[in-house]
């Protein structure tokens, strides 16, 4: 069986690491014939400290907008350099603190402090360059946004343009991606049809929704209602994580 795991709040509940018993877990689910894909929010370049050990594995980064196969990483979708400019003009005209990843070096301006500033780059992989160097944009997060603030970007971003707009629950983010894009396309585009999912955030429910058997980690309390909608719910707690995994062995 394939086995597909969102990390942050998930597989990890501090943003910088995964509990050993966690990994012992997945150790366990690969050593029994499983295969493992981790799929996440993050770049492949964010992602990879966070699984040192599980690199060989595929890899869904970006909300599904890039992969990494055999360590080898190709971008599926970029985001269009017309809607490129978009984003750039709602930059300058909401002052808004951003990242934006491209292929690999990225952009980003945090000017109040946010969760989001220790999971970008934390080993120094990359570069930090200006937007206007990005010529393969990915992803881009505008952050440390108000509730009202949020949600005039992504009006603004459906009304005027085609992309991805996702608005993470109590972060205070937007995070976008081109079109149609989302970790169930990806998996798709890898023609992987039949496998078990864990996810615990809105851009995990079209993965969960076509999973065989979806599990939901509840690490979000005000998300619980689309919690409720998938087959298994478990707590916040790396050793219940780590025991519901080893359950599949």
């Amino acid at each position: 069986m394939k086995y597909i795991f969102d990390v942050d709040g998930t597989l990890s509940f501090d943003g910088e690491t995964i509990a050993p018993v966690i990994n012992s877990a997945i150790d366990d689910l690969i050593a029994a014939g499983n295969e493992v894909i981790f799929a996440s929010a993050r770049p492949i370049r964010d992602l990879l400290p966070m699984i040192p050990t599980f690199t060989d594995q595929k890899l869904i980064g970006a909300n599904g907008a890039m992969i990494s196969i055999d360590q080898q990483i190709r971008v599926i979708s970029q985001i269009d350099l017309r809607y490129y400019d978009f984003l750039k003009d709602l930059i300058n005209e909401f002052q808004l603190d951003y990242i934006v990843d491209g292929s690999w070096n990225y952009s980003s301006r945090i000017t109040q402090e946010s969760f989001i500033e220790k999971m970008i780059d934390p080993q120094n992989l990359a570069k930090q360059v200006t937007l206007e160097e990005i010529v393969e944009p990915i992803k881009t997060i505008f952050v440390n946004l108000d509730d009202s603030l949020q949600e005039t970007l992504m009006t603004l971003i459906k009304e005027k343009t085609t992309l991805n707009a996702i608005g993470l629950a109590g972060e205070g983010t937007v995070d976008i991606t081109s079109q149609n894009i989302n970790k169930a396309y990806t998996l798709d585009y890898l023609q992987v049809d039949k496998f078990v999912a864990f996810g615990n955030d809105r851009n995990d429910l079209e993965m969960l929704g076509e999973a065989q058997q979806s599990i939901w980690i509840n690490s979000k309390p005000s998300l619980l209602n689309f919690g409720k909608k998938t087959d298994v719910i478990c707590e916040a707690s790396s050793e219940k994580v780590a025991k519901l995994i080893k359950s599949f062995v």
